[in-house]
């Protein structure tokens, strides 16, 4: 069966773009030093055709911000979620 893939385009602090693609259930995957959101943009598509001909759908991570996401705010947004203990 294929695994579902889930993509998003990072702005980092320097000025550059990564995208993280994450095959499930948990594998992430970074490719980073992208110089404009055009070319993360081309790069996930190239990403789509590998992953169709595999049958593996992809779609953003966070379908309310269909752009670039600033990497700073990710990150503090994740060190104030909550774990899960137990």
């Amino acid at each position: 069966m294929a695994r579902r893939v889930t993509y998003q385009i990072l702005d980092m602090p320097d000025g550059r773009f990564a995208v993280a693609a994450t095959i499930e259930p948990d594998k992430t995957v970074f490719r980073n030093g992208f110089a404009t959101q055009a070319e993360a943009d081309a790069w996930v598509e190239g990403l789509r055709a590998i992953m169709a001909a595999l049958g593996a759908p992809v779609s953003l991570a966070v379908r309310e911000y269909p752009g670039s996401l600033p990497l700073d705010e990710v990150l503090a947004f994740l060190r104030k979620a909550p774990t899960e203990t137990g």
